[in-house]
């Protein structure tokens, strides 16, 4: 299914909503087929009470899923946030260092951020786990080892800028931290385990309503293409969310923006 991550929501939607009942009321048909009417009846007492067990089990486990999905991804945008906002800081407080420091501080953090921008983020957008040629492609250690280097070449003259500078190592700390960890997460994926319990589970669980017989067959089409198409569009969620920086819900790069406008801002007001 990575091949949807490529595609927009409404077409998503389509897909899943076709494929997952057409696949679904497809096996009702050949159950209808191969198993008498009758027969099905008499199992409407065993199998409904086992139906209720199993698809319980399988909604708490896509429940699951789906919140673990979900908290990966907002930890994802809040590393994205602190990362830029990180830079933020680092650019204002560069106001406070001497020349050609400064100078020198700014420039590196602004390409930092603008390729972040124009680089890292188109590339991050097509790349999933194991499918790439390019397993380096978030790496940004040329500015941000040059930071590094712009610093600890720095010898302050007085206390205030000694305290300039520890200050600028705490953001770099935190830019740093942040920073791995958006190419950690970028890089990662849910585990192959959680992938096959989803999609056994689907086919027990939509197999088992198979096992009910109605007198009308389009009913009972209808109910098992609306239940299979439920849960397709649980599980295309769960795909979106535990790949943040590919689909159509990924997370954006609007803070690295946001922090190259603040920069644009800082350079209008002289520093204090």
């Amino acid at each position: 299914m990575y091949f949807l991550l490529y595609c927009s929501t409404p077409v998503q939607v389509g897909i899943i909503v076709v494929v997952f009942s057409s696949l679904s009321i497809l096996g009702l048909y050949l159950v209808r087929r191969m198993v008498p009417l009758e027969r099905l009846k008499q199992n409407h007492e065993v199998a409904g009470f086992t139906f209720g067990v199993i698809g319980a089990f399988y909604g708490l486990l896509l429940a699951f899923v789906i919140v673990a999905a979900w908290e990966r991804f907002d930890r994802a945008n809040e590393m994205v946030q602190t990362e830029a906002m990180s830079l933020a800081a680092l650019y204002r407080m560069s106001e406070g260092f001497p020349q050609p420091l400064q100078h020198n501080l700014q420039q590196t953090l602004r390409s930092y951020a603008l390729r972040a921008i124009n680089v890292e983020w188109p590339e991050m957008a097509h790349y999933i786990h194991g499918r790439s040629d390019n397993p380096d492609r978030a790496d940004n250690l040329v500015s941000y080892l040059r930071l590094w280097s712009l610093l600890g070449s720095y010898n302050p003259t007085d206390g205030r800028q000694t305290l300039l500078v520890d200050k600028s190592y705490d953001q770099l700390h935190e830019l740093a931290e942040h920073r791995a960890l958006r190419y950690l997460y970028s890089n990662d994926a849910f585990p192959t385990v959680v992938w096959l319990v989803i999609y056994v589970g689907l086919f027990i669980t939509i197999g088992f309503g198979y096992f009910f017989g109605l007198d009308t067959f389009r009913s009972q089409a209808l109910m098992c293409g609306i239940f299979s198409s439920l849960l397709g569009l649980t599980i295309l969620a769960i795909l979106e969310l535990a790949h943040p920086y590919q689909g159509s819900v990924a997370i954006s790069d609007a803070p690295f923006r946001f922090a190259i406008t603040l920069m644009d801002e800082m350079d209008k007001i002289a520093p204090l």
